[in-house]
């Protein structure tokens, strides 16, 4: 989990110029299974909505990267 503690939202990740495409796009799609997975284990402490809208963001800079698109 390369992410974990050093960013805080997909956006500082796509933001991290020293990262590659496909560095990006490996560590977006391990935060979303990473999520996902939280999603399924457990609804404890975190609101839906919440959790809901995080996983859209990580697909935005996903889908972003994969069309080399800003992001929304």
């Amino acid at each position: 989990m390369a992410y974990t503690g050093k960013y805080r939202t997909p956006s500082e990740l796509m933001s991290d110029e020293s990262l590659s495409r496909d560095e990006k796009v490996e560590m977006l799609e391990q935060w979303r299974e990473d999520k996902e997975a939280l999603m399924r284990a457990s609804d404890e402490g975190m609101d839906g909505d919440f959790r809901s809208d995080f996983l859209s963001k990580i697909e935005n800079a996903l889908i972003s990267l994969k069309e080399g698109t800003p992001p929304s």
